[in-house]
């Protein structure tokens, strides 16, 4: 795994954003369209490789001499290796250049020979966990808050949650809080999210989990950008054994940026016709259009059991797609717990539903604990694609 860094003319920059989704490893760690602005960013934050426009280098004769002696690699993206790219290349100490007609062919194994890996600086057991559902009213935001508090039980480890329903969400009132700070004071005005400011809007839940709340005021969405979601999750991950991330539906760029950042994303479903349609369509996003590995993406059925005409097997028969877990109906109990403030597993612990989610996050940590067992020396590997850019959100989704 390695971060990149682009920059690149604002006519080509979707072209190489593109490109790099389909780099395994690849880790986006911010983009510009100004060569010193690029330089600027950076210094602050050393990427594992430098991807530079020659249409913009050309224009900056005086930063060559400065970007010579850059403590990362740098790869020039031309459009065509002439004798004056080549030229440019060797001034700043290029380790490679590339064509701009070659990019989807030659860019994966330039990047991977010559980026510095992140390799040995991410912790092992920081794990992502992203909620999601194409329709809302199924009960994603019950999972995503019990599944937090179920995980820091199960493995007596601290666990972040994370409100991405930017615009509407309400975790916060579901666990009887009313944040002063929000995911909002993280990013308003600035294009780099501080570490320590992550950890000091972290507002605590219950034992060992921490939450960072959406914004208290729709508008305020505005400001919250994919590259923001990108440093916030890395951030949390580098602390917290699990981060559970609940999600608005659609595809917006900032839940495409958490999806490419998950190791798993739980897509809930309920029984019935409709539901089942808008799950069918985002498991083809998923797996055809994001080409994310069947393994991280995995069915949650919300309210298994309930008399709905729709029963499991045809849910798989219909989606050619396996449930992994399946939740009961629990009658009042869930609308109760929310009324009164509290997660269901804190409030109605032997409740159906809160055992079986008990169950699910069990079969999570128990996945962790034996990777651990099996693969001490390594970290896992994880492919971090680029979000898709606006426009290129419904690509292949047709």
């Amino acid at each position: 795994m390695f971060t990149v860094y682009l920059t690149s003319r604002e006519e080509k920059l979707g072209t190489l954003l593109s490109a790099i989704k389909n780099v395994p490893g690849a880790v986006l760690l911010g983009s510009a369209t100004n060569l010193r602005q690029g330089l600027k960013e950076c210094a602050q934050d050393h990427p594992g490789v430098h991807l530079i426009d020659d249409g913009l280098l050309e224009h900056e004769v005086g930063l060559w001499e400065q970007m010579a002696t850059l403590p990362y690699p740098a790869v020039v993206i031309g459009e065509a290796v002439d004798a004056g790219a080549a030229r440019r290349a060797l001034a700043i100490q290029a380790k490679d250049i590339i064509p701009w007609s070659s990019l989807s062919t030659d860019l994966a194994a330039v990047l991977t020979r010559v980026a510095t890996s992140l390799e040995g600086k991410i912790r092992q057991n920081g794990r992502v966990i992203v909620v999601f559902s194409s329709k809302g009213g199924v009960g994603k935001t019950t999972l995503s808050v019990n599944l937090g508090v179920a995980l820091a039980k199960a493995s007596r480890q601290p666990v972040a949650l994370v409100d991405l329903d930017v615009q509407f969400g309400d975790v916060a009132a579901m666990v009887g809080d009313a944040p002063l700070v929000t995911i909002y004071d993280l990013v308003r005005g600035t294009h780099q999210v501080d570490a320590e400011l992550v950890k000091r809007a972290l507002k605590r839940v219950t034992n060992n989990v921490y939450l960072l709340a959406a914004p208290n005021n729709p508008e305020e969405a505005e400001e919250i950008q994919a590259d923001h979601v990108v440093q916030i999750l890395q951030l949390l991950r580098e602390n917290h054994a699990y981060v559970v991330v609940d999600t608005a539906p659609g595809y917006n760029d900032i839940n495409v940026a958490a999806f490419d950042f998950a190791d798993v994303i739980l897509t809930v479903c309920t029984p019935d016709v409709v539901t089942l349609r808008t799950i069918g369509q985002a498991l083809r996003v998923f797996l055809e259009g994001f080409h994310y590995e069947p393994s991280k993406v995995r069915l949650v059925l919300n309210r298994s059991g309930s008399k709905t005409g729709v029963e499991n097997l045809d849910i798989t028969r219909v989606l050619d797609y396996p449930v992994r877990y399946e939740l009961p109906s629990d009658g009042a109990y869930p609308a109760r717990a929310a009324n009164e403030g509290e997660p269901l597993t804190v409030r109605y612990p032997e409740s159906l539903l809160s055992r079986a989610i008990q169950q699910l996050a069990i079969d999570l940590v128990q996945e962790v604990e034996g990777r651990k067992r099996t693969t001490e020396k390594s970290l896992k590997t994880r492919t971090w694609r680029n979000w898709l850019r606006r426009g290129d959100k419904a690509e292949g989704t047709r």
